[in-house]
């Protein structure tokens, strides 16, 4: 009988055993591996656990959490692909180090003017760019006294730096941003301009001098004699001419480099067009004795262009060749067609340009070998950049060339289908 009474003792303890084990034991199993795998960044594939309601609890909670860590990915991704399309988009490089000089981030326009095309996470600043003033920048920026800036010299190219220290909630400086301009272009300019300024002042001292002095004569002696009287004012008229020509040339400048420069397009008959210019600059070519020479095909199909432009490029190119030729020499007009762009071209037998010339004649202001000119041989120096202004403003372009004592030859390139 008591072997009966042990064997049911037994068996209900295993029943009890067995409903402690599912009820208790395997749900916190089953947690175990639950969690195990959202360690790994796995998604369990039920989060329903068996067992107490203890249990059960703990499994929809788990799935709460893992699907507010998904959205939570989801928004992080999201806001480091627009960062990283804005960084690509920048134009300017960007770098920010930490406060041992590790690289946190960096764009691909810094990676391209540092040539390194991969940079991971922490690698030290010193291994990509070794150079004493970015390393002055960002010790200036650790001070955290506010933004910092300063210029690097890379290769051919004026970079501005501009950095800032980055801080944490407790304002503890944690690193640095950095910011990489290009300004090589705009030191260029203010060089321009510069010489721009420099140049229109040295352009009008001269005239501007010699009329007040000779104004200073006459007011000092005004019973000048008529013959000297009348040389004095005929220098005078040259130079108050040539203030206006230079005064014209910069208003013109002024209008082809304005935001909205108004082309009068039409369709222009290359042929007849010529004839009518050689037509206006009959009486100069004859007072030189030069041969003219156009050769322009009848078949040539019209070009549109603001007729007025072509004519004034066209005329500082025919002014050059006349001024530059010598006597009973010649020069020839002539038009070329190929595929969809159209060649302007003026040639001369003159005293040439030097090859190291060439490249800068079409500046404001360049003169090419002042002391091999004629001596009553001047412009403003601006005609060759109306030209180069024209021809872009059709899309086009210029081109040179030219042999000392040889002659120059300009081309005017312009497209066809404007």
């Amino acid at each position: 009988m008591s072997w009966v009474i042990g064997v049911l003792i037994c068996g209900a303890l295993g029943v009890i055993a067995l409903i402690v084990w599912r009820k208790w034991i395997a749900p916190w199993r089953q947690v175990e591996d639950v969690i195990t795998q959202i360690g790994r960044g796995e998604r369990p594939r039920t989060f329903l656990l068996q067992g107490s309601a203890p249990a059960q609890r703990i499994g929809f909670q788990l799935e709460k959490i893992v699907s507010d860590l998904e959205q939570l990915q989801k928004q992080i991704a999201k806001r480091e692909s627009g960062l990283q399309t804005i960084f690509s988009a920048m134009q300017d490089a960007l770098l920010v180090v930490d406060s041992n000089r590790q690289v946190i981030l960096s764009n691909q326009t810094f990676r391209k003017l540092f040539d390194a095309p991969e940079i991971s996470l922490a690698t030290p600043l010193l291994e990509i760019v070794r150079d004493p003033t970015l390393d002055r920048l960002l010790t200036d920026a650790f001070r955290g006294d506010g933004p910092v800036r300063s210029e690097l010299t890379l290769d051919a190219s004026q970079i501005e730096l501009h950095a800032v220290a980055t801080k944490n909630e407790s304002g503890k400086i944690t690193g640095a941003l950095v910011l990489f301009h290009d300004i090589t272009e705009l030191k260029k300019m203010d060089q321009v301009r510069r010489d721009f300024v420099a140049n229109v002042s040295h352009e009008l001292r001269t005239p501007l001098s010699i009329l007040r002095g000779y104004i200073e004569t006459l007011l000092d002696s005004p019973r000048t004699p008529r013959q000297e009287l009348t040389r004095i004012l005929r220098v005078m008229e040259r130079h108050s001419n040539r203030l206006e020509l230079l005064v014209e040339d910069l208003l013109t400048l002024a209008q082809l480099e304005s935001v909205n420069p108004d082309l009068q397009l039409g369709d222009v008959d290359l042929p007849s067009f010529f004839r009518d210019m050689i037509h206006d600059w009959e009486k100069k070519l004859t007072s030189k004795q030069l041969n003219i020479v156009v050769d322009v095909p009848l078949e040539l199909s019209p070009i549109r262009v603001d007729r007025t432009r072509l004519q004034e490029a066209l005329y500082n190119l025919l002014d050059n060749a006349v001024k530059y030729s010598r006597k009973r020499g010649e020069i020839r007009l002539s038009a070329r067609q190929h595929d969809s762009e159209m060649e302007l071209i003026v040639s001369d037998q003159g005293i040439g340009i030097a090859k190291e010339d060439l490249p800068r004649i079409f500046e404001r202001f360049y003169r090419a070998d002042k002391a091999r000119s004629p001596d009553k041989v001047r412009g403003t120096g601006l005609g060759l950049a109306i030209v180069k202004h024209i021809a872009q403003l059709h899309g086009g372009r210029v081109e040179a060339e030219s042999e000392i004592d040889e002659g120059t030859t300009i081309r005017v390139v312009l497209p066809t289908g404007m």
